[in-house]
């Protein structure tokens, strides 16, 4: 049954398993945060960045670590029932935001670059992370009925300072057109659903 945005993000949101949920949209807004290693010093620093929502949301932390007994992290496999070790599904973006706009529903895929912008860095992450949800969307969709079409972009934040090799004129970058380049402080409080990317898929 194809079911209203509002009404699909309810049932999304209790079929999640709540580890991996980073920010629950209250208040409108997700905070995102990373632990990073800055260029000077070797102490982890954690970065945060707010986004604004138009309607309910979400945050993802499609990236999770597991901390096991013995304090040390560790990726669990993103799904339990597949070997990651060397398979294209072990890629995995930082963060997949899911919101209500009006009558639509939206699937961002966000990844956090400190400094590099290559494409090895870059494209695999944010291409597997769209693959997952387009995954996640058709395993509801098989075990429960419950259908939506989800608008998908991809984005890359970071604090490059002379990106420009990177990307063309509109800000995508030249290795995967489909994402969209901003620096951290261009983006830190702004309204999610309000950044331009010119490319959006329906999955």
């Amino acid at each position: 049954m194809t079911l209203a945005a509002g009404t699909y993000f309810e049932h999304l949101k209790a079929y999640m398993n709540d580890r991996y949920v980073l920010h629950d949209g209250a208040d409108g807004e997700v905070i995102l945060r990373e632990k990073y290693f800055p260029p000077t010093g070797s102490r982890a620093k954690t970065r945060k960045i707010r986004l604004l929502l138009p309607g309910a949301g979400l945050a993802f932390k499609l990236d999770h670590d597991q901390v096991e007994l013995q304090r040390k992290k560790n990726k669990p496999p993103l799904f339990h029932f597949l070997d990651d070790t060397a398979k294209p599904w072990s890629k995995r973006c930082d963060f997949v935001v899911f919101y209500v706009n009006g009558r639509a529903f939206h699937a961002d895929c966000i990844e956090f670059k400190s400094k590099s912008l290559t494409a090895e860095k870059i494209v695999p992450q944010l291409k597997a992370g769209a693959c997952w949800v387009s995954t996640l969307k058709r395993t509801i969709e098989h075990y429960t009925g419950d259908k939506r079409r989800i608008r998908l972009r991809k984005f890359v934040f970071g604090d490059n300072e002379n990106p420009g090799a990177y990307l063309d004129a509109n800000g995508q970058l030249n290795a995967d057109p489909s994402i969209r380049y901003f620096r951290f402080d261009e983006v830190h409080g702004q309204a999610l659903a309000e950044l331009p990317n010119t490319s959006m898929q329906e999955v």
